[in-house]
């Protein structure tokens, strides 16, 4: 049975951060273009799980066995949500390192409507009237941009239903922020030594990974882990219809990097859709004010 969560002012808080956090990460991913999308999923992988058994151990935060031994069902799970996590990690690397910023964008944007689906009928919330105004204005604003794009991109469908997913996962499982990571990245640990082995790119020689070069790469640690911790921490704090439309303020952010500052494609009809989901916010703002026992 789905867990009943309360939205809380440090939940919020905590999602906020881990989204704009997020919404920077064009500026990051752009410096490592040279490099294979999946090479960068690899390392991003290793140097979190370096960063998070490092802590694991100084910390000794060992309950999570207990939970495995005790329900081993638990560890199947964490292994789906590593497997979704680290889909969405590649879909959006290779979006932003092949000039495809505003597909990333147009995925998270749909990404919210996603989550309230799953909001309702996993979790059974339900929306109150000026929430769904604001819901059906998003609506309308991704199926006009839809319909203005000739069809839904591959890139802009796997992001909102992998991390769709991957959030209903962290709500089920025991474990807390934390733990949770650390597991999914340790799952995720051989399968990326193994793809290195065969594959020909430039961290499959050891020397790559003593050299200079790699420090770039080893940033990817820390980029990943410190939004992702929050976000998983906000799961568990905010109320997932919330936590769902919060997500809005990632892509607004990618849009204007890819509008602004890497100058991709923008005319009228994108102002329009990029307008109708800032007035969606600002509806869901402010019903969030009024109703702030109620969130």
């Amino acid at each position: 049975m789905a867990k009943t969560v309360t939205t809380t002012p440090k939940g919020l808080l905590t999602a906020l951060s881990a989204f704009l956090i997020w919404g920077c990460f064009p500026l990051y991913f752009k410096e490592l273009t040279e490099y294979d999308a999946i090479e960068i999923i690899v390392h991003r992988v290793v140097w979190t799980f370096v960063v998070l058994l490092g802590i694991i151990v100084i910390t000794r935060r060992f309950s999570w066995i207990s939970q495995i031994k005790e329900q081993p069902k638990w560890l199947l799970l964490t292994f789906v949500a590593s497997i979704l996590i680290a889909t969405n990690w590649l879909v959006y690397v290779w979006a932003v390192t092949h000039d495809q910023v505003l597909e990333a964008s147009l995925g998270y944007f749909i990404h919210p409507l996603v989550g309230v689906l799953f909001s309702m009928l996993i979790f059974k919330e339900k929306l109150r009237p000026m929430q769904t105004i604001a819901v059906l204005l998003a609506l309308i604003a991704v199926g006009i941009q839809i319909v203005w794009m000739g069809g839904l991109p591959w890139v802009s469908m796997l992001l909102p239903l992998s991390w769709g997913f991957y959030g209903v996962i962290q709500r089920q499982t025991p474990f807390d922020a934390l733990d949770g990571l650390f597991l999914e990245t340790a799952l995720l640990v051989p399968v990326s030594l193994i793809w290195l082995q065969f594959a020909h790119v430039a961290s499959s020689s050891m020397a790559f990974w003593v050299s200079s070069e790699i420090w770039l790469l080893m940033l990817a640690g820390p980029v990943t882990l410190v939004p992702l911790l929050l976000y998983n921490m906000s799961t568990k704090l905010v109320q997932f219809n919330t936590l769902s439309f919060l997500n809005y303020l990632t892509p607004s952010l990618i849009f204007l990097f890819a509008v602004f500052y890497y100058h991709e494609p923008f005319n009228a009809k994108r102002l329009l859709v990029f307008s109708l989901i800032w007035v969606g916010l600002l509806i869901f703002s402010v019903d969030m004010f009024k109703n702030k026992k109620g969130v």
